[in-house]
């Protein structure tokens, strides 16, 4: 085999141009000073820094409290030529209004160009202002908030949560239910992923037993998205695992309680919170007050006690109560005597004071939306167990329909409140 023969070094010599190539470069070197003066007369060819910043759609919007407003809001930022100004960095900021626009402060496109989905606040009738500002130049945005219609489903972006508003003072969520897979959003990484099993379709049927029974709906929040993608029971750290669109969604149905929450309070001046869920541990139902089992251990004296009930998320409804706080939560009175007269058995409650082994207390809706920070929408977890209640439809009705002859005696006890007769809402 022949060696092979290496290339020879490089010289730094600059080649002379050979006969045929002089007049090519003469005339190449002609035409580039003809054309300097046209540079100079034209300016730059790059955009500068922003002259105008120009809303062009989504101002003059009506939509449902806590709905996302039909139209995209967008604008378009451009130089003292008139040219659209790329890779802007634009600054979003809610004037008024408790609205919301998802993700971060967004960049102008090659056109020149931002998009951006915004959402209304919680409060009808507060006009809603949203600032975008670029370089130091603003736009407002204008929007009107209306008031949600009972019984009217509405829906957030891609039909991931759902709202269907209600007249009486009871809110229900429903955050593991939902079945939706969607390709974009990924698995979550850690934390629970097992679905509640039929407490999507539970829901529906507590708000319709209760339309039945005393003839006004309550307030009720779904997601529907598989706890695999969102679970909206978590803070939004765990809850969404830094997916853009699964925040979106934990957003839009926390948004949503808040609204239904508020209309409670306007229309009644107080009311109560179901956060709705599922377990496979035994037959007993679990009223998670978020008491623990180790506190609900404790003795009635000592349960009676401020730490007991600052503690819990029935707090407002207890310092306001006449009985005692472990006659709330365990005695004759008691959701779970409740429950226990309709055939289901409960904890806590006379017959099970306390939890025989692990018990869900209540989750971060609970705590969120509860009283146990003051307030006065108070409320709990319940956790249904599945055989004989949530395993087949004809189950999941009976159920409904006792849970609707609960809610009516719980209200006439401890609110003095008869929900087949209230007053019309302001």
């Amino acid at each position: 085999m022949r060696p092979l023969t290496p290339f020879p070094p490089l010289q730094n010599v600059t080649p002379r141009p050979s006969a045929l190539q002089a007049p090519v470069l003469f005339t190449l070197l002609v035409l580039a000073t003809l054309l300097l003066p046209a540079c100079d007369e034209g300016g730059p060819t790059q955009p500068t820094s922003p002259a105008y910043v120009e809303l062009l759609s989504g101002d003059g919007q009506a939509v449902v409290a806590g709905g996302l407003f039909p139209e995209t809001v967008v604008v378009e930022v451009r130089d003292e030529a008139d040219r659209p100004v790329p890779d802007q960095l634009v600054m979003v900021r809610v004037d008024q209004g408790d609205g919301w626009v998802p993700g971060p402060n967004p960049r102008t496109d090659e056109d020149g160009r931002v998009r951006l989905p915004w959402y209304a606040g919680t409060e009808p009738g507060v006009d809603q202002r949203l600032r975008l500002s670029a370089g130091g130049i603003s736009v407002t945005v204008h929007g009107e908030v209306l008031t949600p219609v009972p019984g009217v489903s509405y829906t957030g972006h891609r039909a991931f949560v759902e709202y269907i508003p209600g007249s009486l003072p009871l809110v229900i969520t429903a955050p593991h239910g939902g079945t939706l897979r969607p390709g974009d959003i990924p698995e979550r990484e850690w934390g629970t992923m097992v679905r509640d099993y039929a407490t999507d379709d539970m829901a529906y049927r507590l708000a319709d037993a209760l339309e039945e029974r005393v003839g006004a709906r309550p307030h009720l929040i779904l997601l529907h998205l598989h706890r695999t993608r969102l679970d909206a029971n978590r803070d939004l750290e765990e809850a969404a695992q830094g997916n853009p669109l699964a925040e979106r969604a934990w957003h839009e149905f926390h948004h949503w309680t808040e609204v239904a929450m508020k209309r409670v309070k306007a229309d009644h001046g107080e009311g109560f919170y179901m956060d709705l869920h599922g377990h496979g541990k035994h037959d007993d139902f679990e009223l998670g007050y978020l008491l623990t089992r180790s506190d609900l251990e404790a003795t009635a004296e000592e349960l009676d006690q401020e730490w007991a009930v600052s503690k819990s998320s029935l707090r407002t409804l207890a310092e306001d109560s006449s009985l005692p706080f472990s006659q709330l939560i365990r005695g004759e009175e008691s959701l779970g005597t409740l429950y226990e007269e309709e055939g289901y058995t409960s904890v806590p409650s006379p017959v099970r004071p306390y939890p025989s082994g692990p018990f869900f207390s209540g989750g971060y809706n609970t705590r969120r939306h509860g009283c146990r920070e003051g307030g006065a929408i108070c409320g709990y977890q319940l956790e249904l167990n599945r055989e004989n209640v949530r395993d087949n439809p004809v189950n999941r009705q009976a159920f409904a329909e006792a849970h609707a002859r609960v809610m009516e005696r719980f209200f006439k006890v401890h609110y003095g409140v008869n929900l087949a007769n209230l007053p019309p809402a302001p």
